[in-house]
């Protein structure tokens, strides 16, 4: 029968011998790294004339020359990555002339094949690299690696390297699809990975509009905020009418922005519409645009029953100058108890006081004639105690 201090002796044994291993393996991959940077800075030492010359050719007409001599793969690797370093710093027909190289020296190929390759982290560095060099011929092989690589976030990676590699509108929708449907709540990220494309994304985000999938229409809204273009206003208030939620609200936030959609009619059915957010969306849009002509509507507002729509109401009011005060200070006459009168009652204070610090640092007299005739409208709506008035005019 083992003792336990046998027992123990025997597990300190095996803790050495594990903490012996990792460090074998801990120098083993500190030699590596080691032998890696010297064989790249021989490389980089080999070829910086041709660096040297890609930086000074990269304006003219003709392709640029290969490097002279036999390249090995290991080299031409690392002259992939000083390749990328220099298209992260350029742009238009020099950036363009940097990828071609990167066709001429065999490099999309290289990494089409390891496109093919066992290790899973492989492909995924390849799919990187394509991107990076903007192979339209990698579109398809890309596409069949994002419809297998579903599970983790290497998807984006590989979804971000069809975007910059697309050929056209098609292929983006199909990546978007496929982002869409094997991960949730991932528009906006699906918008900003489009922005990377060098096809004209306005079109496809209009389509996205007019699609029957929910999924699809949420990214065109999000890219349509980002890429406006005229024409669509029908299918935004088509949109209206969805049945997903999501899609109601960042249709109504679009034309919350924009006066022009702020009609009587669409102002009408905003205020009164099922979903809170959109009434409180429409009642903030109110103030920020200073429509006076929607007073009432703000009025009746500050008594609806959920607080969001409440408190953008008043404070929509409070914007709309002496004449929104004005109708804040008639609920207090109307309503003396209730949510209605409170929330009223908490806008006028802030605004008074807020008044009153820009007075303190402001001699303006238009700013002290308003303040005057809001503390009137004020106290002439709700009588407080002397103390309380004292307290307001210090």
């Amino acid at each position: 029968m083992q003792t336990p201090l046998a027992t123990a002796i025997v597990f300190l044994y095996a803790l050495c011998g594990l903490t012996v291993l990792g460090l074998l393996v801990l120098f083993a991959l500190k030699l590596r790294n080691i032998s890696v940077e010297k064989q790249t800075m021989r490389c980089l030492e080999k070829y910086r004339d041709y660096f040297v010359y890609l930086q000074a050719h990269g304006e003219e007409e003709e392709r640029l020359q290969v490097p002279y001599g036999d390249v090995t793969q290991k080299e031409k690797q690392i002259i992939q990555k000083k390749l990328f370093e220099l298209m992260e710093c350029f742009t238009g027909i020099h950036r363009d002339k940097l990828i071609w190289l990167c066709e001429d020296m065999g490099l999309v190929e290289l990494d089409m094949q390891r496109l093919n390759g066992k290790w899973k982290w492989t492909r995924v560095d390849a799919a990187y690299n394509l991107g990076i060099m903007r192979s339209k011929l990698a579109v398809p092989a890309l596409m069949t690696l994002l419809q297998k690589n579903t599970n983790d976030t290497s998807v984006f990676i590989i979804a971000r390297s069809v975007a910059k590699c697309a050929r056209n509108t098609e292929d983006l929708r199909e990546m978007a699809t496929h982002v869409v449907r094997a991960k949730n709540n991932v528009h906006q990220l699906v918008v900003d990975i489009i922005s990377d494309s060098q096809v004209d994304t306005a079109p496809l985000f209009a389509q996205f509009l007019q699609d029957s999938d929910a999924e699809l229409v949420k990214i065109g809204l999000i890219g349509y905020a980002v890429h406006a273009q005229p024409g669509i206003e029908p299918a935004l208030y088509q949109l209206i009418q969805s049945p997903d939620k999501e899609v109601r609200i960042k249709a109504v936030k679009l034309m919350c922005r924009d006066i022009r959609y702020m009609n009587e009619q669409t102002l009408t059915d905003f205020m009164n519409h099922k979903d809170w957010e959109i009434r409180a969306m429409a009642a903030k849009a109110i103030g920020s645009l200073k429509l006076h002509t929607y007073i009432p509507s703000l009025k009746k507002a500050v008594g609806d029953a959920n607080w969001w729509v409440r408190h953008h109401s008043a404070r929509s009011l409070a914007q709309l100058e002496v004449e929104g005060f004005a109708a804040l200070c008639e609920i207090l006459q109307e309503e003396r108890n209730g949510h209605k009168s409170e929330m009223a009652h908490q806008v006028i204070q802030e605004e008074l006081e807020k008044e009153k610090l820009v007075l303190q640092s402001a001699t303006a007299t238009e700013k002290l004639v308003q303040y005057n005739e809001k503390l009137h409208l004020y106290r002439k709506s709700y009588r407080k105690t002397i103390s309380t008035v004292q307290a307001l005019e210090r």
